[in-house]
């Protein structure tokens, strides 16, 4: 299978998109910070080595988690962006939906869904055995710090086992390098776990399941990371009037304080269920990236992602 699927290039055109939100509307951040990865709740911990996972709710079963952590964008880059992929043993797969290249961007990311049934899982499982990913470790191919890392995270025998792959896909497969061009020197690992991302993100491929058309997730809680401040936008003209925040807690005092805080001095998290989720929902989904919004007479940035279904909601 070419490496150069149609899906890796929508991977990292998701990728750009968070670098390009988090730099337009992010507030003045302060100085000397370095980019961190996602937090917990959204990103497995990266580690060659077994870890335990915490219990997954019933009927959201993990099996496998993409995500891309590291790279040289700013230090907010991070805050509103999805995993790549995350299957579920009930045949679900999560992807990114594809969004309009407008700028402001849409506030809250969207996922896809799309089910490929017991016998897709399956063949998903055999994927990840024959790249052993279910084994931990991943390859260096000496990619400078400035390239992302894409991070496997596979639910083996209840233990969170994660590979790490610097700069998979684009830039990682140059002449001279592992998997890539004229003289360089195929790594087996590295082009399976290419090979599978490219399967996993195309929308179309179901996996030998039954076929069925894919759908929007639907989410009942969001984590929102508060930032003082309205966002700033690089183009004046779309500038937009700073909506109400909904909810009876202060975005001064909402969640806790982040740690660590990306650089941005004063940034909170929190997450926001039940029936807040319900109220808080559609102004979310109508507010853009550039839009702020007040509470207690001041301006604050957020950034929301929606949880899936097997993160906690807490």
């Amino acid at each position: 299978m070419s490496t150069r699927s149609p899906a890796i290039a929508m991977a990292a055109l998701i990728t750009v998109g968070g670098l390009l939100a988090a730099c337009s509307a992010a507030p003045a951040a302060s100085s000397g910070a370095s980019p961190t990865p996602t937090p917990p709740l959204q990103t497995p911990a990266a580690s060659p080595s077994p870890s335990p996972s915490a219990s997954p709710a019933l009927g959201a079963e993990l099996v496998l988690r993409i995500t891309t952590e590291g790279g040289f964008i700013g230090p907010a880059a991070h805050l509103a962006q999805l995993p790549v992929v995350v299957v579920y043993a009930d045949g679900r797969i999560f992807t990114p939906a594809p969004v309009d290249a407008i700028y402001p961007g849409p506030l809250l990311p969207v996922e896809s869904v799309r089910t490929v049934g017991a016998s897709g899982v399956a063949a998903i499982r055999v994927a990840i055995a024959a790249a052993r990913l279910n084994a931990g470790g991943g390859t260096n191919p000496g990619i400078g710090a400035d390239a992302a890392d894409t991070v496997f995270a596979v639910q083996a025998d209840g233990t969170l086992v994660t590979t790490r792959f610097p700069a998979l896909g684009a830039g990682g497969h140059g002449p001279g390098q592992p998997g890539g061009g004229p003289g360089s020197s195929p790594d087996p690992q590295r082009e399976a776990a290419l090979a599978l991302l490219a399967r996993l993100t195309d929308p179309t491929d179901m996996w030998g399941g039954p076929a069925a058309a894919g759908t929007e997730y639907v989410p009942t809680a969001y984590r929102v990371f508060v930032a003082p401040g309205a966002p700033v936008s690089s183009d004046p003209a779309t500038s937009q009037r700073p909506v109400a925040w909904p909810l009876s807690t202060p975005l001064a005092s909402f969640g806790r304080p982040a740690v660590p805080d990306r650089g941005i001095a004063g940034l909170r998290v929190g997450v926001v269920g039940a029936a807040d989720a319900a109220t808080l929902g559609p102004v979310l989904a109508a507010a853009t990236q550039v839009t702020p919004f007040s509470s207690g007479g001041t301006e604050f940035t957020l950034y929301v992602t929606p949880l899936l279904p097997d993160e906690a909601a807490g």
